[in-house]
């Protein structure tokens, strides 16, 4: 297996390289005005200069690129090529700014430590992010060996998380690392997205059989954990695929992401065209409505807040438009 076919390199990846000069790469970390790229000559230190870089898209963490010599023997970005899936949040430092964390994941773990309860609001948020991003979602429930029932908490995240794949691991014992696996098959590359602390530097320990990632102990009192990575990163898998691991997430802003929140509520949106009123029906009160009173309430409400969330970014977007 060359580098490149561990980390899922396929016909459509070589044939679209083959339209530019350079030679095709994929991003596996960016650091400082840095990328470190894996070609299949091995690895090499590029210059990801965003002019060069098909104008103002500079490259991420699982972006497909082709590398070309540069000065001094260095090398630099050519082209990013097109990405198939893009996981997009909103900048936590502007109101409305997107901020691209991982390019070409086919699977989008949503990670959740079982040292604590599922907060509901915040799994949806992520799921609302993964799909919104094109690829497939799993919502990984790790530390299940602290968990007296986690099976309990697979059904909650699975009504929390309609069409997500629902993975219950306790990576210390090994358990349901055969069906995190099985996410990867075909070369395919899962994003693993959550705060610090929930497991998700240990998974990939486990997966690789050894400590790639540093791990730290969470707060006794809040099960927090610290920031143990600090850049996005892509690791090839022994047994086939790639992950990247992603720094802590604490607060999750979805962008542009109406149909990703059509995607995580799927049984709202189901009922949405029942409504009397269904393109402005907002489900809360009004005549004929087939939402409220068929949906959990909290629920509709986090989908509520959500959608005014979007709506408010929208405006915002539009009136930076018009200046």
């Amino acid at each position: 297996m060359t580098p490149l076919e561990s980390l899922g390199v396929d016909q459509r990846w070589r044939e679209l390289a083959q339209h530019h000069q350079g030679r095709l790469g994929r991003v596996v970390r960016v650091d400082r005005g840095e990328c470190e790229v894996m070609t299949d000559d091995g690895h090499v230190r590029v210059s990801s200069d965003s002019l060069r870089a098909q104008d103002d898209v500079a490259p991420v963490t699982g972006d497909w690129i082709t590398v070309v010599p540069d000065l001094d023997d260095s090398h630099v970005v050519e082209q990013v090529l097109e990405r198939r899936t893009l996981v997009v949040r909103r900048d936590p430092a502007e109101h409305a700014r997107a901020q691209t964390l991982v390019a070409n994941a086919d699977v989008v773990g949503v990670v959740h430590g079982l040292d604590r309860r599922i907060n509901p609001a915040q799994l949806e948020r992520f799921c609302v992010v993964g799909w919104q991003s094109g690829a497939a979602v799993a919502v990984i429930l790790a530390k299940a060996d602290l968990r007296h029932h986690p099976e309990r908490d697979a059904e909650k995240a699975a009504a929390l998380a309609p069409g997500a794949t629902v993975v219950v691991t306790a990576a210390l014992r090994g358990e349901g690392l055969d069906d995190l696996t099985a996410l990867l098959e075909g070369g395919r590359t899962l994003a693993l997205l959550g705060p610090s602390g929930v497991g998700k530097s240990t998974l990939i320990n486990a997966l690789v059989g050894d400590e790639v990632q540093a791990t730290q102990e969470v707060r006794a009192g809040d099960a927090r954990g610290r920031h143990t990575t600090i850049a996005r990163r892509l690791i090839a898998l022994p047994s086939g695929g790639s992950i990247v691991d992603t720094p802590g997430i604490r607060a999750v802003g979805p962008w542009d992401a109406w149909e990703g929140l059509a995607a995580a509520y799927a049984e709202i949106d189901a009922l949405d065209d029942e409504c009397r009123f269904a393109e402005d029906c907002w489900h809360q009160g009004e005549p004929d409505c087939a939402v409220a009173g068929n949906v959990d309430p909290g629920r509709l409400r986090r989908y509520l807040e959500l959608a005014e969330e979007l709506a408010d970014q929208d405006l915002e977007l539009a009136r930076r438009r018009r200046k």
